[in-house]
């Protein structure tokens, strides 16, 4: 069962109002600090906000930055709201789940923006928003990142990576098998490392460009408009679909990308 802690774990650091033409801003500006000890998995779903994730090897623990804000048709309104909803840190076992809660009769009155959230870099991650691009850099554990609308840059995952975002440009850089979708947009992959890690794609309105670290062992699967392939072993440029082993065949670069081009090449520098 999830242990739950809420507003006692954070620290209003301001609070600020202003006028705007639909009436008053208010901000509160939040600080926190949860423990990571025995803790394997955060998930971290604090509603439509971007995301920047950044693994520390100093982090004690997990180090938020962020703000409530809300609109009210008074300064006290505006302020009451703003300090109305709550950031909840909820423990079971070796889980941990970071969320924001907001009262139902303050739905789209209030939302909490994130700064920035550092953490040690080996914890694996699950982030989720509705609305926002989501960065992470330097996680090295497991990363899975659910996008409603919004650009999704990530360098890590040595763990695996998975990335799913409705509408929005994938930037990806990882050494560990990858398995990515967008609706709506255009997908940009780097293999780092030695590479040899599966590299799975789906890109339903966009171009994909995949850049390998090795072509040893390879098993293409490539389909999409225009497909040019360039690396120490495979030449072709062709329409529609491609496939071919290489070595074993036992590395998955598997790309679908109905309505977009394709390019697949090697980088085999030092």
């Amino acid at each position: 069962m999830l242990r739950r802690t809420a507003t006692v774990l954070f620290v209003l650091s301001a609070l600020s109002l202003g006028a705007c033409v639909f009436g008053f801003r208010g901000e509160a500006n939040v600080e926190a600090s949860y423990p990571l000890t025995d803790i394997d998995v955060v998930r971290i779903q604090l509603g439509p906000t971007p995301l920047t994730v950044l693994g520390d090897e100093l982090a004690p623990g997990l180090e938020l930055t962020g703000a409530w804000r809300s609109i009210g048709g008074t300064a006290q309104l505006a302020k009451d709201q703003a300090l109305g909803s709550a950031i909840v840190w909820a423990v079971d076992q070796r889980f941990a789940e970071l969320r924001a809660e907001v009262p139902l009769k303050l739905h789209g009155q209030v939302d909490f923006e994130v700064d920035e959230i550092r953490l040690p870099p080996d914890r694996d991650l699950e982030l989720v928003t509705e609305l926002g691009d989501v960065y992470v850099f330097a996680v090295t554990g497991n990363i899975s990142a659910d996008v409603g609308v919004g650009h999704v840059d990530i360098d890590g995952g040595a763990g695996g990576l998975a990335v799913r975002t409705g509408d929005g440009n994938l930037h990806l850089r990882t050494s560990g098998n990858l398995d990515a979708y967008t609706g709506n947009g255009g997908a940009q992959i780097y293999q780092t490392g030695a590479g040899g890690n599966d590299l799975v794609i789906e890109a339903r309105h966009g171009d994909v460009e995949v850049v390998l670290r090795s072509d040893a062992d390879l098993d293409l699967r490539l389909s999409g408009r225009e497909i040019r392939v360039h690396t120490g072993t495979v030449s072709s440029i062709t329409r529609g679909s491609f496939t071919r082993e290489v070595g074993g065949g036992s590395v998955k670069v598997w790309v679908d990308a109905p309505a977009g081009d394709i390019s697949v090449s090697l980088d085999d520098t030092p």
